[in-house]
């Protein structure tokens, strides 16, 4: 088990961890979450001590972001532009599949980018003026679930096999069972309701995605698993401000 938080954290960031990769990769789907967590406190920390440097809250979002490019290398970014360019230039699996297969960004994996940074970097301003940094642990620990949920319950679309085929072939049901659980205690320590109305919220937002990967080519592959982590990242980061400031009243 410790081997496949050991792969998680490997694939999923640029932390360097010493110890032996899992011999099955699918064993670090469960962990996911919890590598989710992980870069939220790191990034709460990262604000922290700009906080203590300037308080140019503009600025110390924008860096923010790029920091959290950084840390994940950057990948779920590239998966999101290369779905972008597939599902905009494509229309029906081998075509779809042929574009996300081609290293070369085009205008809808531009503006796909362009529109999700502009996106967190105004979230991520909210949350620092909000000064409630405990919100940023749900929204990392539910878009990171978003892959283990769509890895552990979707065939791999590829049939000749991909880069993400290791982590999707063997996870199953109980995977995603457990990466849910251990995403419902990590969301609730940390933001209470709010944290498990996040929750839910992602994991609707992934439910219409697999709904959508399904239709249009069956399953999933590792770029769909990185555009699902920065949409629902996206979107939760909108919705964590604005949960926290009109529903805390309601919520646990």
């Amino acid at each position: 088990m410790i081997r496949g938080f050991v792969s998680a954290i490997r694939t999923l960031t640029v932390i360097p961890v010493s110890g032996k990769d899992a011999d099955d990769l699918s064993d670090a789907v469960v962990w996911f979450p919890l590598v989710g967590f992980l870069i939220a406190g790191i990034l709460a920390a990262f604000i922290k001590a700009g906080l203590y440097l300037t308080n140019w809250y503009q600025l110390i979002a924008l860096f923010s972001v790029f920091f959290i490019a950084f840390l994940t290398r950057g990948i779920h970014l590239d998966g999101l532009a290369d779905s972008a360019d597939a599902f905009g230039g494509g229309y029906e699996k081998t075509k779809i599949l042929s574009i996300m297969k081609d290293s070369n960004i085009g205008t809808f994996g531009s503006l796909a980018l362009i529109f999700v940074v502009l996106i967190k970097w105004i979230a991520v301003l909210k949350i620092i003026r909000s000064s409630d940094l405990l919100l940023l642990f749900p929204v990392y620990v539910t878009s990171r679930f978003s892959m283990s949920y769509l890895a552990s319950t979707s065939p791999y679309a590829r049939k000749e096999g991909g880069t993400a085929q290791p982590f999707v072939k063997n996870a199953g049901t109980k995977d995603a069972v457990i990466a849910f659980v251990l995403s419902f205690a990590l969301s609730a320590v940390t933001a209470k309701g709010v944290g498990i109305t996040l929750l839910f919220t992602g994991f609707f937002i992934t439910l219409l995605l697999k709904l959508f990967y399904i239709k249009k080519i069956g399953g999933v592959s590792g770029d769909m698993l990185g555009a699902a982590a920065e949409i629902t990242e996206s979107v939760l980061l909108v919705c964590a401000f604005y949960f926290s400031t009109y529903l805390k009243g309601f919520l646990l």
